[in-house]
C-alpha cells in the first residue's frame, strides 16, 4: 500500500522492518517496558524505532521518546507524530510544529469488530453507514477513523473524549472523512484546517488525519 499519500510531503513516515520489532531501545525507553509482556514489548519496540527513523528525516534532536500521563509519545520540542500498530504493522508519522498542528494514524487489521463494540463508538447515522456499505468492514473503519481522530486532537485538547462525541462523514469513493462534534460533545476543538484520509489493502485498513495550519 501507499501510505505516504495520506499526508503532505513534509510529514515523514516509516514502516517498522523486522529488525525493529525485537532490537532494544535506549535505556529510558526500554524502562517503560520493563515487565510488560513480550508482544507489548515488540509494539513498543517497533513503534519507537519507527518513530525515531522518521524523527531522523527531519532532522531532529535525537532524543529518547518517554511518554505522558495517557501514554501518548513525547516529542522533542517544536516537532509532533503520531505511532500506531497492529499485530504485523505498524507506522509512525512526525512533522515540524511550524507546518502542522496536529497528527493522527491508526492501522488496523481488515476483519469485522468484536460484536456488540460497534454500539459503543458509532452514532444513528454511521450506523446507517454500516448497514449500507457491508462489504468494506465499514464498523472496523469507523473505529480505526476515530482512533486517529483522538489521536491528533488529544495534544491539544488534553481531555478525554469518547467516540460518540463526534460523528464522521466518511467518503469511500475519495477515500476521504470529515467530522462534525455530536450535541453531546463538550471538546472545544481548536480552528485547524482538518483532513482526514484512509487506505483499504488487502489485509489491513489505514486512516489518517492531520491539521494544517492557515
Amino acid at each position: 500500500m501507499d501510505l505516504q499519500h495520506l499526508f503532505p510531503p513534509d510529514v515523514a513516515l516509516v514502516v517498522a522492518d523486522e529488525p525493529m520489532w525485537h532490537t532494544p531501545l535506549r535505556d529510558a525507553e526500554e524502562a517503560l517496558i520493563d515487565g510488560a509482556i513480550e508482544k507489548r514489548q515488540r509494539e513498543f519496540r517497533a513503534g519507537r524505532h519507527a518513530a525515531h527513523a522518521a524523527l531522523i528525516k527531519l532532522q531532529a534532536p535525537e532524543l529518547p521518546l518517554l511518554r505522558g500521563e495517557r501514554r501518548e509519545p513525547i516529542w522533542p520540542s517544536g516537532y509532533l507524530g503520531s505511532i500506531t500498530h497492529c499485530r504485523d504493522l505498524c507506522v509512525a508519522v512526525c512533522a515540524r510544529e511550524d507546518r502542522l498542528a496536529g497528527l493522527g494514524i491508526d492501522v488496523e487489521p481488515l476483519e469485522p469488530l468484536p460484536k456488540g463494540v460497534d454500539r459503543y463508538i458509532n452514532t444513528e447515522e454511521e450506523a446507517r453507514f454500516v448497514a449500507a456499505n457491508p462489504g468494506v468492514h465499514p464498523e472496523r473503519l469507523i473505529f480505526s477513523a476515530k482512533e486517529s481522530l483522538y489521536k491528533c486532537y488529544y495534544p491539544l485538547v488534553k481531555r478525554f473524549f469518547g467516540f460518540q462525541s463526534v460523528a464522521l462523514t466518511l467518503d469511500l469513493a475519495r477515500q476521504r472523512y470529515t467530522f462534525t462534534p455530536t450535541p453531546s460533545s463538550s471538546i472545544s476543538f481548536p480552528a485547524f484546517r482538518f483532513e482526514g484520509r484512509f487506505v483499504i489493502g488487502s489485509n489491513h485498513l489505514l486512516t489518517a488525519c492531520h491539521l494544517l495550519r492557515v
